[in-house]
């Protein structure tokens, strides 16, 4: 009896173990999420002079997965997505000067910096459809890439994008809930706000380009110059950003208004100025190269460069543009010695012209004085 009724008590631990472990995927199911994506923008501006165009620059970036952190007691997960992200870049170009913002991004409302402005551009973010696998916050790290450009200021601190993903209770169905972007990597907490700088949200990147003026002039002097008279100038700019600048001239043949700096950084132009003639590039980028020469014919050339001393010749050589605007101030001087005096040319006519009437002179009056003795 004994024996039989260990049997039973076996038999049954068996069954209960089998419902035992038969019950917990019931429990522990997995809820089935569908996979979303998602997209967004982010803030570029770009600084310029406010008398500048535009330049033709375009800023990339890349977007990377952020690293994953647990939970802990204070602090909620961060995921990073299995699916990488795509991110377009901010092109601009003379036409945005038009749109153009008085001031910096970071003026109050209402104020506007002295002698700046700025165009505004948005970078698209891109999230693949199956991005986001479940509720929860993802983050993504966005670089910008120095792009080398002469006089551009980069910001290459890299920026936080932190897509907060939340799930519908009733049908489960994802959707993403807002974009954060932020200068730091911080946790998260319970409650759903950053644990450092909580209010503290990043305004997007914003670059500036480093402008200076560069001008060029024209003086005649000499008691034989012909104020006049035009002189052919040959103008050569390198190292430059690309794009269409402005150019204020005054007796300038042709008038020109603007200059246009090729794809590769360089631009040669030739320009015919006269006495009082002046021909001023607004707002290439610091580091540009401007060479200017000029054909000086029979006239003697010395040229200035940014008030200095005056220096023999018609070519301003390489200058490089920094610190401050620049300036070559040209002045051709012809000069002729006049001649004082008996010329000699016509000396032995004068003189034999002047013997000649002598001797007129004295055979009226020897004549004349027979005349009056007879």
């Amino acid at each position: 009896m004994k024996k039989r009724t260990f049997k039973l008590m076996a038999i049954a631990m068996v069954f209960a173990l089998i419902f035992a472990f038969a019950a917990i995927p019931a429990a522990t199911a997995a809820t089935d999420y569908t996979p979303i994506g998602g997209n967004t923008t982010i803030v570029k501006n770009l600084v310029v002079d406010e008398d500048a165009n535009i330049p033709d620059i375009t800023f990339a970036y890349t977007i990377t997965r952020g690293t994953a952190a647990a939970a802990t007691a204070s602090t909620i997960e961060i995921l990073a997505s299995d699916v990488g992200a795509s991110i377009g870049n901010a092109a601009f170009s003379n036409a945005d000067t038009v749109n153009t913002i008085a001031g910096l991004p970071t003026d109050a409302q209402g104020s506007a910096t002295a002698g700046k402005k700025y165009a505004q551009k948005s970078v698209a973010v891109t999230f693949p459809a199956n991005s986001f696998t479940k509720p929860g916050v993802y983050r993504y790290v966005i670089a910008e890439t120095d792009g080398g450009k002469p006089g551009v200021t980069y910001d290459t601190t890299s920026r936080y994008l932190d897509v907060f993903v939340v799930a519908d209770p009733a049908t489960n169905a994802l959707s993403v809930d807002s974009y954060v972007l932020r200068n730091t990597a911080t946790t998260i907490g319970t409650d759903g706000s950053y644990t450092t700088d909580p209010d503290v949200k990043s305004d997007g990147y914003t670059n500036t380009v480093t402008q200076y003026d560069f001008d060029f002039s024209k003086t005649i002097t000499g008691n034989q110059g012909d104020k006049n008279k035009r002189f052919t100038f040959t103008l050569n700019i390198t190292n430059a950003i690309p794009g269409t600048y402005k150019v204020e001239a005054t007796d300038v043949t042709g008038d020109p208004t603007t200059i246009t700096i090729g794809s590769d950084g360089t631009y040669t132009g030739t320009f015919d100025l006269t006495n009082g003639s002046d021909f001023k590039v607004i707002g290439l980028n610091a580091g540009a190269i401007c060479t200017v020469s000029e054909d000086a014919q029979d006239y003697t050339a010395t040229h200035v460069v940014d008030s200095g001393s005056v220096i023999a010749g018609n070519n301003s050589g390489a200058i490089t543009l920094a610190n401050a605007n620049h300036s070559v101030a040209f002045t051709n001087t012809r000069d002729g010695i006049i001649p004082t005096g008996v010329l000699l040319t016509i000396a032995p006519f004068a003189i034999g012209l002047l013997l000649f009437g002598a001797l007129a002179v004295f055979f009226i009056a020897r004549r004349k004085r027979r005349e009056e003795e007879e």
